[in-house]
């Protein structure tokens, strides 16, 4: 697992956090009760059961019990929204200041905020960017070099620039990794708009998954292993999501489209998605099975349940994904989890981060769970004339020096049928990967 794929969390040692200390002050703050007692809330499940795999390193974490968030950082002052955004840096200092105790007036309260203040951990040298998105590219654009003419001078920099110069071709930028990735970050303009009637996250009390997915691969013989797995998209939910709501957030080539040949009349297409007709699909996490147990959904898990048993694997256990919800979940961050659909089309994703919603976040319940990376896939073209893109796949055409072949509406009817009958013996099916692409490529 490459270092961006690390997962970002401070519960990275299996520690009991003290949550709540029960002296309490009176009203002139002038004495203390003597009772200190720390109640611990344990964050950390005993990491038991069977398992098909085990997965070991740095970047995993033991089961984390993600519904005692709230209760282990009861007692910080983190809980609480101000009223607008405009009072939240006066709600944040009450809190703060409510927390710290000790009658404290306006001066001495200013100069203990200064003296903690991180602007002392500054030192004058930082690169101030005008935008946390990364631009196309790994350079900075040229509109930045005058804010980062410091950090021109970083040896890495240089470097990156030596090797665009000789990169005549452009192949060092198709080598990289998440050269296609574009964030979508969560916005919050329409947190003042009446038309939304969903209900804001409570900080404090909420918490927030961050979920990276990969690219999808085919199981069994024809399974196509690349070098790595590769990003598609990365989604935010909350707590309080169900499981089956994060599934709908899924997006995948082989959901939109039937394998259907229409080639004898390609003007019929078939009316409904291969997600309408095999609904089915289960989660894999932290070695439970999440089953999708609507209507109209069968059960893909049984066989391989059976299929453990027999081997005297442990029994595996099976729950309704539509009756679970995120916070009731036991994750391992950066722990490789299963997706499976569509009978054999395997999707790998990551928890890389858990963590409760913070008093400056706006974030509407409703919203979530929400896309906020995305792969910027590349449009596939039509082989004839390379101009308009894909909307066929063609199969066994002897006219054709590409198998598969992948053609526009124009080329297809033009250079396949003639007075609407096809010429030769092929097969065709439509073909909607570029429509589900949700970024186009640069112009």
């Amino acid at each position: 697992m490459d270092s961006e794929d690390k997962a970002f969390t401070i519960l990275k040692c299996p520690i009991t956090v003290p949550i709540s200390l029960e002296g309490t002050q009176d009203s002139n703050h002038n004495k203390m009760t003597t009772e200190d007692e720390v109640k611990e809330v344990n964050m950390y499940a005993p990491d038991i059961g069977p398992k098909f795999y085990p997965v070991k390193g740095n970047v995993v974490t033991a089961p984390i019990i993600t519904k005692n968030l709230p209760e282990a950082f009861s007692s910080l002052p983190i809980c609480g929204r101000p009223e607008s955004k405009d009072r939240l840096e006066q709600f944040q200092d009450q809190k703060i200041r409510d927390y710290v105790g000790g009658g404290l007036s306006e001066e001495e309260f200013g100069k203990l905020a200064k003296y903690c203040s991180p602007n002392h951990l500054r030192t004058g040298k930082e690169l101030i960017m005008d935008t946390n998105l990364p631009a196309f590219g790994f350079l900075p654009p040229k509109k930045d070099d005058k804010v980062c003419e410091e950090g021109n001078q970083l040896n890495i920099v240089k470097k990156f620039k030596l090797r665009v110069e000789k990169d005549k071709t452009n192949l060092y930028v198709k080598k990289l990794k998440y050269r296609g990735m574009r964030l979508l970050p969560l916005t919050t303009e329409d947190e003042d708009n009446d038309e939304i009637n969903g209900t804001p996250l409570e900080p404090g009390k909420d918490i927030l998954y961050r979920v990276r997915f990969y690219r999808p691969f085919m199981c069994g013989k024809e399974r196509n292993n690349s070098r790595h797995s590769v990003f598609t998209c990365d989604v935010v939910v909350s707590g309080q999501s169900r499981l089956s709501a994060l599934r709908e957030r899924i997006v995948c080539a082989n959901d939109v489209d039937v394998r259907v040949d229409v080639s004898a009349n390609p003007t019929e297409l078939p009316q409904t998605t291969a997600k309408e007709l095999f609904p089915s699909g289960f989660m894999f996490i932290n070695n439970v099975f999440y089953v999708d147990e609507r209507e109209g959904r069968v059960d893909y898990t049984e066989p391989i349940r059976l299929w453990a048993q027999r081997r005297a694997m442990g029994d595996f256990p099976k729950v309704d994904m539509h009756q679970v919800r995120l916070q009731d979940l036991v994750i391992r961050l950066g722990h490789p989890e299963v997706y499976i659909h569509q009978g054999n089309c395997e999707h790998l994703f990551t928890f890389s981060e858990v963590r409760l919603v913070g008093p400056a976040e706006l974030v509407m319940a409703e919203q979530l769970p929400r896309h906020t990376a995305v792969l910027q896939h590349q449009t596939v073209y039509c082989t004839t004339c390379a101009e308009f893109g894909a909307k066929w796949v063609v199969v066994g055409c002897p006219r054709v020096p590409f198998d598969p072949a992948f053609f526009c509406d124009t080329c297809f009817m033009l250079y396949l049928y003639i007075d609407g009958k096809k010429i030769g013996d092929f097969k065709a099916y439509s073909y909607r990967g570029n429509e589900i692409n949700t970024l186009k490529p640069l112009g």
